[in-house]
């Protein structure tokens, strides 16, 4: 399985000097004003991601696999009409699904049908500025629970942000980091202490989860309940504040131009009856039904979930900068993976890698006190997870461990334009079948596996 695997690292990591060397100036979008103080403000944004991971190709899936992704294509339009009210419309876009999702497994692209062209919406909200105790998002906007999910997507520390971080309720970002609602922002105490608060849409309807390998999409049952979502996010700034009264969020790492900073968050969520406790496939294998969800009984769990993180970065005069952030999540579905039969709610909605679990995180990294280039900055970085999920890829009670070691490069200095390249090894406490896994309820009978290797380079421009 892993004979060429190392042979790649070599050529991910001439991609990636390569990209050091075309690497150009990056200056801030164009900004238009309007009245007395509107404007409407554009930004351009890019990620590229190019993976070898050690299984995913040949007959028996056992061969290594190079997928080169555009991971994100943002235009992003945000507008104040004075300085209370405005509006913000982001677009995203990628091309080719073939991707190694974290957990384990790839999400394969079907039939073709994520193109080069596809572009959707994945912000689109009202804003309301009123003071610092008090500013609103009301539309579509990140559902504030995880430290990790309100982290910017394009300052992560390490390449990406965790896998086992968002909400259970869909396999894209318009819902399981997104959702449309009502978010609540407000500071105290010189912005030392915030909040956030959210009402949310939450659960809507069913769900689907696609199997590249048998090439079918399973259905989960519906909502029993059309209930909100309650989000609260409180956090404390010991130091320097980190966010302003009107931020959204955070970034993996400000390379010290935050100045000192040390923050504790905590967050819950909750929404009742969000999903069945006991269903079945509304089929045989093999039958066309057997890809669906059928409801048995009437019985309905919750679902709660809280986190507590911290985040801490130190910038040492000449001497660097080192960030340090920690998280650990708990989401519970009253254990409704030990009822649960039907495929696509065990992998999308009580189970699966952003269903049932608990876990944490912890990364660390340095800018070195050196310049490369002409405004350059290195930092290197580490991580580490670990994950007790109730279902995964058809294994019950499986424990998920993460660590990776990586290196980012600052071309301008800050994150406008940034190369990253990372090693990350994926470990499964049971051995579990990812090269050609069918129902996703049980292990079938091919070879398992205990861990596999990728190996990342990564490219990120924001303008």
């Amino acid at each position: 399985m892993k004979k060429k695997y190392f042979q790649t690292m070599m050529a991910l990591g001439a991609t990636l000097a390569g990209g050091l060397l075309l690497a150009g100036s990056a200056a801030a979008g164009p900004q238009i004003d309007f009245g007395d103080n509107g404007y409407l403000q554009l930004d351009v944004k890019f990620q590229g991601i190019l993976d070898n991971t050690d299984f995913g190709s040949g007959q028996d899936g056992e061969g290594s696999r190079m997928d080169a992704d555009l991971r994100r294509a943002r235009i992003v339009f945000t507008g104040m009409f004075d300085e209370t009210w405005g509006a913000k419309f982001q677009t995203c876009a990628g091309t080719s699904a073939t991707r190694n999702f974290g957990g384990g497994g790839y999400e394969l692209a079907k039939n073709n049908s994520k193109t080069n062209s596809q572009i959707r919406l994945t912000d689109g909200y009202l804003i309301g500025m009123f003071n610092d105790m008090l500013n609103i998002k009301l539309g579509l906007t990140k559902i504030p629970l995880t430290r990790a999910n309100l982290d910017e997507c394009f300052a992560p520390l390490s390449h990406e942000r965790s896998s086992f971080v968002y909400s259970p309720y869909g396999t894209d970002a318009t819902k399981n980091s997104r959702d449309m609602g009502l978010v609540a922002t407000g500071s105290f105490i010189d912005n030392h202490l915030k909040y956030f608060a959210g009402i949310m849409e939450g659960r809507e309807g069913a769900a689907s989860f696609y199997n590249p390998f048998v090439d079918k999409t399973f259905v989960t049952s519906a909502e029993p309940e059309s209930n909100l979502e309650y989000v609260a996010r409180l956090h404390y700034s010991f130091l320097d504040p980190e966010t302003s009264a009107s931020a959204g969020g955070y970034k993996g790492t400000y390379l010290g131009k935050k100045g000192k900073v040390l923050t504790l968050g905590a967050a819950g969520a909750y929404e009742a009856d969000a999903a069945y406790k006991n269903t079945t496939p509304a089929g045989a294998m093999g039958t066309p039904g057997f890809f669906l969800s059928q409801v048995n009984g009437s019985e309905t769990v919750d679902y709660t979930a809280w986190t507590a993180d911290v985040f801490f970065e130190y910038p040492f005069a000449n001497n660097g900068v080192l960030t340090a952030t920690a998280l650990y999540l708990d989401v519970d579905f009253d254990d409704a993976y030990l009822t649960t039969f039907a495929p696509a709610d065990l992998n999308t909605i009580v189970g699966g890698a952003t269903g049932q679990r608990d876990g944490y995180y912890g990364k660390v990294g340095y800018v070195l006190p050196l310049t490369v280039g002409e405004k350059g900055k290195i930092q290197p970085f580490a991580r580490y997870e670990e994950w007790d999920i109730a279902s995964l890829l058809g294994v019950r009670n499986q424990t998920v461990e993460q660590w990776g070691v990586g290196l980012n490069y600052y071309v301008k200095g800050n994150d406008r334009i940034r190369f990253t390249l990372e090693y990350y090894r994926t470990n499964y406490d049971k051995p579990t079948d990812l090269a050609d896994y069918t129902d996703q309820t049980a292990p079938q009978p091919h070879d398992l596996t205990d861990s596999y290797d990728t190996m990342t380079a990564m490219f990120m421009v924001s303008f």
